[in-house]
């Protein structure tokens, strides 16, 4: 290998973290469709001006999958009870803005994708740490029929509550399912700023 690429792949490896969440899906009722692992990867730069969320599903049964679509939505503060009545920023995530940002999983690429955010330096909200939850979770399937997987608590009645599965047909016509083994907001990450 000659000396400069040594040198670049020297670059990339000490220039750049990655924290890694994995979290197991299960559920009691239709594990077949539902039973997965979830991978969030962060990549931060080493000048911690930009991140990189790569998330990757792996179903125990992928055969009539064809998507999942995640949101993730942030904390606007670290910690409610602390003194601090900031609301906390975050990074600008590309073609979303600050706060929540969407992710979709499809088959065609292995259930991966990626989404990159900007640390803006010129906001200085004061939060030491950014705390990401995943709020809704689909898994759609080839057929046309989508599974709500609750992971948090939806006040608008659309989405279930986590732990509970709904089943939502062509007619968007809404069967409840069972329950998996997600406690609300259990499935999250930090971005340290």
């Amino acid at each position: 290998m000659k000396p400069f690429k040594v040198l670049l792949l020297f670059l990339f490896i000490f220039c750049s973290s990655v924290t890694t969440y994995t979290y197991g899906i299960d559920a009691d009722n239709d594990r077949y469709t539902v039973a997965s692992k979830l991978v969030i990867n962060i990549e931060n730069s080493f000048s911690n001006e930009e991140v990189k969320i790569t998330v990757q599903s792996f179903p125990n049964n992928d055969n009539n999958i064809e998507s999942y679509n995640l949101v993730f939505d942030m904390k606007f503060r670290e910690d409610y009870e602390s003194e601090f009545t900031g609301i906390c920023v975050g990074p600008k995530w590309e073609g979303f803005g600050s706060g929540e940002f969407s992710i979709t999983l499809e088959k065609s690429k292995n259930f991966k994708s990626s989404i990159s955010g900007i640390r803006d330096s010129s906001t200085n909200d004061r939060c030491e740490n950014y705390f990401y939850y995943l709020r809704n979770l689909e898994i759609n399937l080839s057929n046309g029929e989508k599974y709500l997987v609750g992971v948090a608590t939806d006040y608008s009645d659309g989405y279930p509550d986590a732990p509970y599965i709904w089943k939502q047909n062509k007619l968007n016509q809404i069967e409840v399912i069972g329950t998996s083994n997600i406690e609300k907001y259990s499935i999250n990450f930090e971005l340290s700023n």
